[in-house]
């Protein structure tokens, strides 16, 4: 761990904010997460801040191998002797640069800057110079910083890296806030008649059908185990209708899921839970893996049977049934993520999302041209619904290739 205590800082950007102006910026360089965990946590509980940033959530990627390539710093900056913000990075090469990332980035639904609601007008990007200096200055390789997926705002505060140049990224991101439960069905209060009528046909005809429907939440490690492994098979199914990889096979990811859902049992709001919409007390027909954080539930990828129950909106009877516990367990805001899926409109807002790239070396300068350009065009075929699908055409076709 090293320290370095800078003089009063001047920003070009904006004048400098009157706390750091009074007393030095102190800016601490971790070179694991166990060095940083304690200040972590504090910020995290009073602190502003995405599930993706969560120390647990971090923690358990980490674990799980996801970064066993990287080199990993953790940036505390701190006034008046108080941590007001923590900068995580991982950074691994990168076509010839020292690349670095938000801890988590490439599974991620989106970066952010780990700050204390109060003082979140002190992250301006002289301090984030100032924070990427220290990190180059103990000697590790940085040349540019990529902040990729961000929202422009957070549960109510302004995201300080719209003050650095930023593009838009190349996905869309789902979110809503969530009205105080009144004791009512969120599909009662939210929905249009048809809509509410559909769901409600759904829920009907299922019970009919498959019995009794029940949202459980693993509590157990038997569950955890049992509704991932549904949640593999279904995702497995739907993906090769899509004809893509089944990323969540990988031994990465089936780590983290099992691990990470297995430590968080118990907690009102973990890191990662599991949950599924259960018919006739043992039939899997859809579940859902999620994430939390300060009242905030982001639903990170869900699955749904390819059965006979598939012909009723399995999709809208999860998220009604979901979005009703969250309510009631006191989340406010709810996300699913990037990417555009048709079911994601009925449920939540779709928003802009940005990327910024800071080169700190003239080599990072050169590279982060290309950087920009490759998030560019991939946002151009993304958005480009014919590019779009002769896109998804290729990756089916390498992905029926590599099956092979």
């Amino acid at each position: 761990m090293s320290q370095i205590v800078a003089e009063p800082l001047v920003s070009r950007e904006r004048p400098p904010p009157a706390a750091i102006g009074a007393d030095a910026l102190t800016v601490t360089v971790h070179a694991d997460l166990a060095a940083a965990e304690p200040v972590w946590r504090a910020l995290e509980a009073r602190g502003v801040l995405t599930p993706y940033q969560r120390f647990d959530w971090v923690r358990h990627y980490c674990d799980a191998g996801f970064e066993d390539h990287s080199t990993l710093r953790i940036v505390e900056l701190a006034a008046h002797g108080t941590p007001f913000a923590i900068l995580p990075l991982a950074i691994a090469p990168w076509m010839g640069a020292a690349r670095g990332r938000v801890i988590g980035s490439d599974i991620s639904n989106g970066d952010f800057i780990i700050m204390d609601r109060e003082r979140a007008g002190l992250v301006t990007p002289a301090v984030l110079t100032e924070a990427l200096d220290a990190v180059r200055a103990g000697g590790t390789a940085l040349d540019m910083v990529l902040f990729a997926n961000w929202p422009a705002r957070w549960q109510g505060v302004d995201n300080p890296l719209l003050a650095l140049p930023h593009t838009l990224a190349p996905n869309t991101f789902y979110r809503v806030d969530l009205p105080e439960a009144k004791g009512g069905a969120f599909i009662e209060e939210a929905f249009p008649h048809k809509r509410r009528t559909n769901i409600r046909r759904s829920l009907r005809r299922l019970t009919e059908q498959f019995g009794e429907l029940t949202l459980l939440r693993a509590k157990t490690p038997e569950e955890v185990e049992r509704m991932h492994a549904v949640f593999l098979d279904q995702r497995a199914r739907r993906f090769r209708q899509m004809g893509v990889e089944n990323v969540f096979a990988r031994p990465p990811f089936q780590r983290f899921f099992l691990a990470a859902a297995k430590a968080e049992l118990g907690k009102a709001q973990p890191a990662l839970s599991f949950h599924a919409v259960v018919a006739g007390g043992d039939a899997v027909l859809a579940t859902s893996v999620g994430t939390y954080a300060n009242g905030h539930y982001s639903q990170y990828i869900n699955s749904t049977t390819d059965g006979p129950a598939s012909k009723y909106s399995l999709m809208g009877v999860l998220m009604a049934m979901l979005v009703d516990e969250l309510r009631a367990s006191g989340v406010t805001s709810l996300d699913m993520g990037l990417g555009d899926f048709d079911y994601k409109v009925d449920w939540t807002e779709p928003e802009p999302v940005h990327d910024s790239i800071i080169a700190v070396t003239p080599r990072g300068r050169v590279m982060a041209r290309a950087l920009g350009a490759g998030r560019a065009l991939k946002r151009g075929i993304k958005q480009n619904p014919a590019a779009w699908k002769l896109a998804r055409g290729a990756m089916s076709l390498k992905a029926k290739i590599s099956g092979r």
